[in-house]
């Protein structure tokens, strides 16, 4: 007689996980201009992100946004790296993650908001700290590249007046940055093979 062991297939964390990645995929699918993803970016993706926004920030204990913050899963990796909820912006065009990211995030709220309106969001939240970092999980090279003039004005502008770098990663490691055109340069890069599909983490400061 066959014998069925308990084990990790079906742990609550693997099921919650399965949950999630079914209704990112729904999500995906109903607007795929939006999500850019078939599924939330992997544990070695959001390590490499989190890494980019806390290196050589000499002691800075600044604000952090996680821009097209989704699921939570960027959010949930920099709270496991020791930052404080408070320094966390996460912010999402859509609601429909909200549960789910507070399942991953615990005592972190999903704002709803337009990345065009960056200072608004910054200021509604916490204007005193300094800004640290701009990590953006936003599909910029499948939207609309009017709505992509628009964001990335708007974070420069930010990045200007408040100081801190722009965290952007990308699957389509083979081309040129796309945001050389809009006044960013490259000051690091990193390639994340083990993640679906490979990805490269791409540090911004301005021109």
């Amino acid at each position: 007689m066959m014998k069925i062991y308990s084990g990790s297939i079906c742990c609550p964390k693997m099921i919650e996980k399965l949950v999630a990645n079914a209704f990112f995929l729904g999500q995906f699918l109903r607007s795929p201009g939006k999500i850019g993803s078939i599924c939330p970016s992997g544990r070695f993706l959001t390590q490499a992100l989190a890494q980019a926004a806390l290196e050589k920030t000499n002691g800075l204990q600044g604000l952090i946004v996680d821009l097209g913050a989704g699921s939570g899963v960027v959010s949930r990796e920099l709270l496991k790296s020791g930052v404080a909820p408070e320094r966390i912006l996460a912010v999402d065009i859509s609601g429909r993650f909200r549960e789910i990211f507070r399942k991953h995030c615990a005592g972190l709220e999903l704002h709803t908001g337009d990345a065009r309106n960056l200072e608004d969001l910054i200021n509604e939240y916490n204007p005193a700290l300094p800004l640290q970092a701009v990590i953006s999980s936003l599909p910029l090279r499948v939207m609309p590249g009017r709505l992509v003039s628009e964001i990335m004005s708007e974070t420069r502008k930010v990045l200007r007046r408040r100081g801190g770098v722009l965290i952007q990663y990308t699957y389509a490691f083979w081309l040129h940055s796309a945001l050389g055109p809009y006044g960013f340069m490259i000051e690091k890069r990193r390639f994340v093979p083990v993640n679906i599909p490979p990805a490269l983490v791409e540090k911004y400061i301005l021109q």
